[in-house]
């Protein structure tokens, strides 16, 4: 083999081996974005689910004002009723809302605002749902509680766990919920295969994130976790002192309802910083795509609270603007 022939070879192995390198990388970084995509997720539906992503494009609730897509530098409005616990399948978003009438109903709406449609009236004192498989999870207060799932095609529901449900989290293919005695347990999305957690705490609410179910626990007056498979309960952060938080892997978010402020401090941290500051005393922290969207008093002499966003660093994000502001 001449010398030219041996260059064509090392060049073609250079080639193939750069190659290698970059669907390597492709590959990693698509399972990283995944897997934060899923942790907000996560953190967003126990604090309402105000705020979704999907393809690049964001939705929030416009508190009070309906869904606002958000694509690039626009905003486009989507719906003009303020939605709960947003789930995208597809090109589909699934939400709760509260009617003229006080009813509290499950809607979908296509993500470019067409084919709005009612799917089913409910009755529920928690603002969640989990949309999976083709059915609506949700908690039902209605004859037997439970946890109720509805045939999103058919409008087919039945209460597949009985219980007085406080809290619960579909995590993959688990369901998670404490009762009213603040006990934890798991059940597949059948019903079947119910089985207590044994953990060393009262759990009322939870995010799960991983391996860990997360909690706000009042006897230590600090967020803990447990294994989801139960065990002792650790001490995450003493600094989370209430149920108003959004854990990821690298921070918590939470509201220091002492100093006003929604804060970000790390697992284990001995350390908090202070992102922005609150009018009202209650707040939902949702996150997405680097910004904290959340709830504060209004400016609108007409309703409680608006929807503002600041970036998770602490900088000034683009105003959500509500017409009518009182400035």
């Amino acid at each position: 083999m001449n010398s030219e022939n041996k260059k064509v070879k090392w060049n073609k192995n250079i080639i193939i081996v750069i190659l290698v390198a970059v669907i390597f990388i492709i590959i990693c970084s698509i399972a990283l974005y995944k897997k934060m995509a899923k942790e907000t997720i996560a953190g967003n539906f126990n604090n309402m689910g105000l705020v979704a992503e999907n393809g690049g494009e964001i939705f929030y609730n416009k508190y009070e004002e309906g869904i606002v897509k958000i694509k690039g530098k626009e905003e486009f409005q989507i719906t003009d009723e303020t939605a709960y616990s947003m789930n995208i399948v597809g090109d589909t978003i699934y939400y709760l809302t509260i009617s003229d009438t006080n009813t509290i109903d499950i809607k979908s709406v296509k993500t470019n605002g067409d084919s709005l449609k009612k799917i089913k009236t409910i009755s529920t004192s928690i603002s969640k749902i989990y949309v999976k498989d083709g059915f609506i999870y949700y908690a039902t207060n209605k004859d037997v509680g439970g946890i109720a799932k509805i045939n999103i095609e058919t409008s087919e529901e039945n209460t597949i766990t009985p219980a007085t449900i406080q809290d619960f989290v579909i995590d993959n293919d688990m369901i998670y919920f404490t009762d009213n005695t603040n006990a934890v347990y798991s059940v597949n999305l059948n019903g079947l295969a119910l089985q207590k957690i044994n953990v060393d705490a009262g759990i009322k609410k939870m995010q799960i994130m991983g391996k860990w179910i997360y909690f706000y626990d009042e006897t230590e007056n600090a967020l803990c976790r447990v294994k989801k498979k139960g065990g002792t309960k650790k001490i995450v952060s003493t600094f989370v002192n209430n149920e108003m938080y959004n854990v990821t892997s690298k921070n918590i978010y939470y509201y220091d309802d002492m100093n006003k402020q929604i804060c970000k401090t790390k697992p284990g941290g001995k350390k908090s910083k202070a992102i922005v500051s609150l009018q009202a005393v209650r707040t939902r922290i949702n996150i997405v795509d680097g910004v904290i969207y959340y709830l504060d008093a209004s400016k609108n002499e007409m309703q409680i609270y608006q929807m503002y966003r600041v970036k998770e660093n602490g900088k000034e994000a683009k105003i959500i603007e509500y017409e009518n502001s009182i400035n």
